[in-house]
């Protein structure tokens, strides 16, 4: 019995001596590994998609170069421009492609390629009439049916873009723009609530969210849901700070729950980016003389008197800004501008002449006070003794 004590105690003893070792050995084999054996799968290598896009129009435009009359080439062409927001480009070459081919299931495919572009630029009878040519031609593909749903609903032609929309959503069920815009279809039906359930769907599929998030703001601003309409709307501007619309919305937003500070706000970013926004501008250069802001106003309406054609009120609102700013003489000129495009504004000329007659008035006061100072005589001090 003492023997085999003696014997297991041995036993422990040489076991606890050689484990360490062993896992000592183990833990140096693994750490001198090569790096590629340590991981069971290794992570590809990811490509660069804008090395890969220049590649492939490199390859079409030499192809293009040696075959000139080939149209599947420039369509294919048009299509990665398109991709890469290139739209001139895309739209020469799809012009080219369907000069090149007259005839062919595929000539329908160019017409949705050039329709898309048009939409893209905002062009919306052009994209509309390519809608329509692929109807003609009998494309019948899921893309043709997503562009005439979408024209019909820009359109307003409510029950064509339902049916089109609905025949797409049969052939591809996870295409996310034609959720979106089955939600703008039946939004402009008055069925508010059944849009923003699409929009939701729209978005689980992956839907640039942007756009959706735009819509949606819109939708419960619709509904006076305001607090709801701004977290979304600022969802978006997370995503893209300079988009003219979503900074519109949020300048609309606060303007509608009387926050003329944020507003302004908002709508200095979109008129930053879009110098365009004419009634924008108008609308910008009348809440600051609201607000008796007069000298945040004159830039504004200084920049419409281009476009008086369409603001004839600018020369009367200049003249009042310039009146509170104290700039009299230019004042004045604005009112003769107003006399200028309407004879008959008697309101205009009893302004017009009595401003005149205050400046000449002035002009001549100033005159006199001046022949007074010349004509004074030099007092001499009395000497007093």
């Amino acid at each position: 019995m003492l023997k085999q004590r003696q014997f297991y105690r041995w036993y422990s003893l040489a076991f606890r001596q050689w484990s360490w070792i062993w896992v000592l050995s183990i833990s140096v084999w693994t750490g001198c590994r090569p790096a590629e054996k340590k991981s069971l799968k290794i992570p590809p290598v990811p490509a660069n998609e804008q090395v890969v896009l220049q590649t492939s129009l490199a390859a079409l435009s030499d192809a293009i170069d040696d075959e000139p009359q080939n149209s599947e080439y420039y369509f294919r062409r048009a299509y990665l421009y398109e991709q890469s927001k290139r739209y001139e480009d895309a739209l020469s070459d799809i012009n080219q492609a369907i000069e090149n081919r007259r005839t062919g299931q595929a000539y329908g495919q160019y017409y949705i390629l050039r329709g898309r572009v048009y939409l893209h630029q905002n062009k919306i009878d052009s994209a509309y009439k390519d809608a329509i040519q692929t109807e003609k031609l009998g494309a019948q593909s899921a893309e043709a049916y997503l562009l005439r749903g979408q024209m019909y609903a820009i359109k307003k032609q409510y029950k064509d873009a339902e049916l089109s929309l609905r025949i797409a959503q049969q052939m591809t069920p996870y295409e996310p723009q034609i959720y979106y815009w089955q939600a703008n279809t039946v939004a402009g039906s008055g069925d508010t609530v059944k849009a923003i359930s699409l929009l939701h769907t729209a978005l689980s599929y992956n839907h640039e969210p942007v756009p959706v998030y735009n819509r949606l703001a819109e939708l419960h601003a619709g509904l006076w849901e305001w607090q709801t309409a701004k977290s979304y709307a600022f969802a978006g501007l997370k995503l893209d700070p300079e988009n003219v619309v979503l900074n519109n919305n949020m300048g609309r937003f606060y303007r509608a729950n009387r926050q003329i500070d944020s507003a302004l706000i908002f709508y200095g970013h979109s008129l930053a980016k879009d110098t365009s926004q004419y009634q924008l501008m108008y609308e910008v250069g009348t809440m600051h003389m609201n607000r008796r802001s007069y000298w945040m106003a004159l830039p504004y309406f200084e920049k419409l008197l281009a476009h008086i054609d369409q603001f004839p009120a600018i020369p009367e609102l200049l003249a009042a800004c310039y009146e509170f700013t104290g700039q009299q003489n230019a004042r004045l000129t604005r009112w003769k501008q107003v006399i200028e495009a309407d004879s008959t504004n008697l309101t205009a000329q009893r302004v017009y002449n009595t401003l005149f007659r205050r400046i000449q008035a002035r002009r001549r006061q100033a005159a006199e006070d001046t022949l007074r100072k010349r004509q004074l005589i030099e007092l001499k001090p009395i000497d007093i003794k």
